[in-house]
């Protein structure tokens, strides 16, 4: 006799664990699902607007700019020469900022506008430092100019370590087109958002 009220607690117990696996999974999905949205849209918005500079962020792991990298640099110098922004800073590994600080040179920006920082191991990081190097120019506004995928949280970043944003992409890579982009984008964000990295 004592063998059904038992069954039925148990029963009821693993019920309500499966209802909290579907909520805690389902959640978990619309959160993935709304951050790969956003990666999306900020990645297409063109937000240029005057501002202290251009803030751009890469990695190079070869001799040579990709051309995700190319034109992320032009569109930076095209800001510079419309009168919006009047330097660019430049992050990320030695080897990429290397190379696109002489890219902007050979472009016709004079040298003088373009701040380097080679601390930016990562992302995350290298808009860290980016951040601090505007602040102790004075400048309090950046027009990000990374590629779409990155740029919900180069954004975030920024905003986050006190200076006013505002997004506008090289639009070379469509994140719509590439899925594998936007995974990185989304993962990137939320890896920054819950840990800070």
């Amino acid at each position: 006799m004592n063998q059904r009220p038992r069954l039925k607690s148990v029963a009821g117990a693993l019920v309500s664990l499966s209802r909290g696996i579907a909520t805690v999974l389902t959640g978990a999905m619309l959160l993935l699902g709304l951050t790969a949205a956003m990666v999306v849209v900020q990645g297409g918005r063109d937000e240029a607007r005057p501002a202290g500079a251009a803030l751009v962020p890469g990695e190079a792991f070869d001799s040579a700019l990709t051309p995700e990298q190319r034109a992320q640099c032009d569109r930076a110098a095209n800001l510079y020469r419309r009168g919006m922004v009047s330097r660019i800073i430049l992050t990320g590994n030695s080897m990429f900022t290397s190379l696109a600080r002489q890219y902007l040179i050979d472009q016709g920006l004079p040298p003088q506008v373009l701040l380097v920082d080679e601390k930016g191991a990562s992302l995350v990081e290298g808009m860290r430092s980016a951040a601090d190097i505007a602040r102790a120019q004075g400048i309090s506004s950046v027009v990000v100019v990374a590629e779409p995928p990155a740029m919900l949280t180069a954004l975030k970043v920024a905003r986050d370590e006190g200076l006013t944003a505002y997004g506008s992409s090289s639009g070379f890579i469509s994140v719509n087109d590439n899925p594998y982009a936007v995974a990185g984008g989304t993962w990137r964000y939320l890896k920054y958002v819950f840990a800070g990295k």
